[in-house]
């Protein structure tokens, strides 16, 4: 028996907002503030990434973004296209996260886990490939906010605002 991949289900806007939580708990945990919302137009196309999923490998919250993009420098290309090919994908996620209240963008462009809280059950219940995109959200957070601020994490990818 042969399993479908199903990429649209990955790319829902509810699924997208589930990883934009992620990303966005995990970056909060290592930055006063919450990431600028430019952050999630790199995390969530990288994040959901099949084809990058084996540069995450060997990696955790810890190892920080400069050192896995000296690991791994094929991340960084096709990087611009990959972004903007995602612009649609994310704003929509950001919408839907922000409507639904499980986000919120206050007035400096940051985004910062909202009143409503996501359940855990579902995540629970998500096949690995998925799973494993929340994961590499969340690394990315972790990684994000260590790195420092916004350009310095733009710079580091290779990418110009």
């Amino acid at each position: 028996m042969s399993v479908a991949h199903d990429l649209f289900s990955e790319i829902n806007p509810a699924f997208c907002a589930y990883a934009l939580v992620a990303f966005s708990t995990a970056y909060k945990s290592g930055s006063e503030k919450g990431p600028e919302l430019p952050l999630v137009y790199l995390a969530l196309p990288v994040a959901l990434s099949g084809d990058l999923a084996s540069a995450f490998e060997g990696t955790n919250k810890k190892t920080g973004l400069l050192e896995w993009l000296e690991r791994t420098p094929q991340v960084q290309i096709g990087l611009a296209e990959r972004v903007n090919a995602s612009l649609g994908i994310v704003t929509e996620a950001v919408r839907f996260a922000c409507f639904s209240r499980v986000l919120v963008l206050d007035e400096g462009a940051y985004l910062k886990v909202g009143e409503r809280k996501l359940k855990k059950n579902v995540i629970i219940s998500l096949s690995e490939g998925p799973a494993q995109s929340l994961k590499r959200a969340e690394r990315l957070g972790y990684w994000f906010a260590s790195a420092g601020s916004t350009k310095t994490v733009f710079d580091m990818m290779g990418l110009t605002v």
